[in-house]
């Protein structure tokens, strides 16, 4: 609103009538003038590029709570945008830096979902399986594997290992999934043995060849191969089930003159 200065120069009215209507003018409009000024000020958005920049070299320098922060305005003011698909990459990064799995997890996957057909998309895959590696140590101190907790980390890793090996057999980082792939394994068929063997202190028999069983047929590499069906055979009996008992250990018998001849040839 513009104010006629000319009209208030020549208004007839004496000084102090004319500073009261000065007072009245500024205090019906300036509020107004102001508030104007302060919804323009919210409509400023710092643009999408200087965001990224901002919140990469807090990144870089390791001020990963700043960098979150930066990162996660980028994908709330610049939807869709190529940048703000790059942030859901990279705070899945830095959380796992700070070993924040399921965040990490959270943001990878945001990421896949945008950018599926991405030349990334190994880099995002090999960090998702090493996180669910990760998040199976227990302990703050002295973090260490726990074979009697979850064993769904460890399912998830099998499975994104077969994924990867589909789609990206001739990746890079094909042979650091398949090392995951092979401690995943090992512990799966460790959490098999402890769960078959608290079952046979139970006196849970069947339960416990059940286990037993499983573990022989689907992790033939576990090293204590002798030492499971024996146990099997212990559990058969135990279970009033001799025949099945006589079998195990004829197969069993097999099992180890295989061993010895095939040392020996060695």
């Amino acid at each position: 609103m513009k104010i006629n200065l000319f009209f208030l120069e020549a208004n007839p009215f004496p000084s102090i009538q004319r500073a009261m209507f000065f007072r009245l003018i500024v205090g019906v409009f300036f509020p107004f003038f102001l508030q104007s000024c302060g919804d323009e000020a919210k409509k400023i958005r710092v643009p999408a590029v200087e965001l990224y920049h901002e919140a990469f070299v807090a990144y870089e320098d390791e001020y990963y709570q700043e960098a979150e922060k930066k990162f996660q305005v980028l994908v709330e003011e610049h939807p869709n945008t190529q940048l703000a698909t790059l942030a859901y990459l990279k705070m899945g990064d830095l959380n796992f830096k700070r070993s924040k799995w399921e965040d990490a997890e959270v943001n990878y996957r945001m990421f896949l979902t945008l950018n599926p057909q991405s030349h990334l998309t190994p880099y995002v895959l090999n960090r998702l399986i090493g996180l669910n590696f990760e998040k199976n140590y227990y302990g703050i101190f002295f973090p260490s594997r726990n074979f009697d907790r979850n064993m769904e980390p460890n399912r998830i890793i099998l499975k994104e290992y077969r994924r990867f090996y589909l789609l990206y057999p001739q990746s890079p980082y094909l042979e650091e999934i398949r090392e995951y792939q092979h401690k995943a394994r090992a512990e799966l068929a460790e959490h098999e043995f402890l769960v078959g063997n608290f079952y046979f202190r139970g006196k849970l028999f069947t339960s416990a060849a059940e286990r037993y069983l499983y573990l022989l047929q689907h992790y033939p590499e576990f090293p204590r191969t002798e030492e499971v069906a024996r146990k099997l055979i212990e559990a058969y009996r135990l279970n009033g089930e001799p025949i099945l008992a006589q079998e195990m250990e004829e197969v069993l018998s097999s099992f180890l003159e295989r061993q010895s001849s095939a040392s020996g040839k060695s």
